[in-house]
């Protein structure tokens, strides 16, 4: 990469919007998990709230986040004037920093999709660069 090119990195805006991704992911799934808990199945068992959690974690967090990428990706460069793609590159790849640990603690039989989660913000990220560098057009 020529270093003139590492002069359209927008540091601060990059790590706002892979923090944002977290937090929209969090926000998600709890909304998720607390409308199965109080609106769809009240009064179950615990093992049975607890069972539900791992199952909503393991499906529906990856595609989550990969959705929630993209809109951090799309709101740190919408304004941009150049380096689109590369800054919402960046905001995947400060996502999936946020992330990594969970991978390694992980179990086992879980990591393939912490993978794919990964890979689904990096992919989000790259689509919310291109979104608005599209736009801005």
């Amino acid at each position: 990469m020529p270093a003139d090119s590492l002069s359209t990195i927008h540091w601060g805006r990059v790590v706002i919007g892979g923090v944002l991704s977290e937090a929209g992911v969090v926000a998600a799934l709890g909304l998720v998990l607390v409308a199965f808990r109080f609106w769809i199945a009240p009064g179950r068992p615990p093992a049975e709230y607890e069972a539900f959690t791992e199952h909503a974690s393991y499906y529906f967090a990856p595609g989550a986040a990969g959705v929630f990428t993209f809109l951090a990706a799309f709101w740190a460069v919408r304004q941009f004037h150049s380096g689109f793609v590369v800054n919402g590159t960046l905001v995947g790849a400060v996502a999936v920093v946020l992330t990594l640990g969970f991978f390694f603690t992980a179990k086992p039989e879980h990591r393939w999709m912490y993978g794919v989660s990964f890979v689904l913000r990096i992919v989000g990220g790259s689509g919310g660069g291109l979104m608005a560098y599209v736009l801005s057009r």
